[in-house]
């Protein structure tokens, strides 16, 4: 196969340019910056009929973007309605600045988003709810590309050793943490004012897992999400233990009969894949 020739690279890079130039939002709406772009990259297109080459680029400028910001509200929908679409775009334009696509699937560009945020709304005001909208959008999406494991389920010869065990979780499972009430958000589309999201009294707990028609979601009492996310770190004999040192005296009590009830539940629903130790 005979190499490309050395003036359509050249050309391909300068067009690429002009893709990427970030849109002007001055104005309040978002415009191509057409008079950024390179003098010979204009060079490289004719005058139409009605319009000017630059104004010709604008067009392929314009849809890049939008193509890129689609992608990435479609990956984040819940941090996209939390944040509003104009400021949505203000962040995503910075993220795919800061860390261009490099491919030609357009999935794989939300990869790192919330990671992105999480550096950048440092000192932010919202910053804490828009990081947990966009940590919970990333598990969301995270389950719906995970691979399918087969559940664990303990037998009786497995209960000697259970304790000392550490249970290996599911990839197509996951545990959530909501301070906002997000997780009602999950999949819609109507639009939200973020004064409408007050911080919960308490944490709520959640358990979501993959399934054949899409991801199942189910609430969680307070304990029983502690002692998961506790699993996710510890032994079971350490996870346990520390569950216990948080509770009362009263929850001591029935915590035994609840543990066994929780880690019962847990393997039907397919929270883990295995054990190490």
């Amino acid at each position: 196969m005979k190499p490309a020739p050395e003036w359509l690279g050249e050309l391909q890079a300068r067009f690429g340019e002009v893709l990427r130039t970030p849109l002007d939002r001055s104005t309040g709406t978002l415009a191509a910056a057409t008079s950024s772009y390179a003098p010979e990259a204009l060079g490289d297109v004719v005058d139409g009929p009605a319009t000017s080459g630059r104004d010709r680029l604008a067009v392929y400028n314009r849809q890049y973007w939008f193509r890129l910001f689609r992608a990435l509200a479609t990956a984040f929908p819940i941090t996209a309605r939390v944040v509003g679409p104009w400021d949505f775009n203000e962040h995503a334009s910075r993220f795919l600045l800061a860390r261009p696509p490099r491919g030609w699937d357009l999935e794989r560009v939300p990869d790192g988003f919330d990671a992105f945020l999480e550096r950048s709304l440092e000192g932010h005001a919202d910053g804490d709810l828009i990081l947990e909208a966009a940590r919970l959008d990333a598990t969301w999406r995270r389950l719906t590309r995970a691979p399918t494991t087969r559940p664990f389920r303990p037998d009786a010869s497995a209960a000697a050793t259970m304790p000392d065990a550490r249970l290996t979780p599911s990839e197509a499972t996951a545990v959530v943490v909501e301070r906002w009430p997000l997780m009602g958000l999950a999949r819609s589309s109507t639009r939200i004012d973020r004064s409408e999201l007050p911080r919960l009294p308490q944490p709520r707990f959640w358990a979501l897992a993959r399934e054949a028609t899409g991801i199942r979601r189910w609430a969680l009492e307070p304990r029983e999400g502690e002692l998961l996310l506790l699993l996710q770190r510890y032994r079971v004999r350490d996870a346990l233990a520390r569950l216990e040192a948080s509770c009362t005296a009263e929850e001591r009590a029935a915590l035994p009969a609840k543990v066994e009830r929780w880690l019962a539940h847990g393997a039907e629903r397919g929270l883990w894949s295995g054990v190490r130790g």
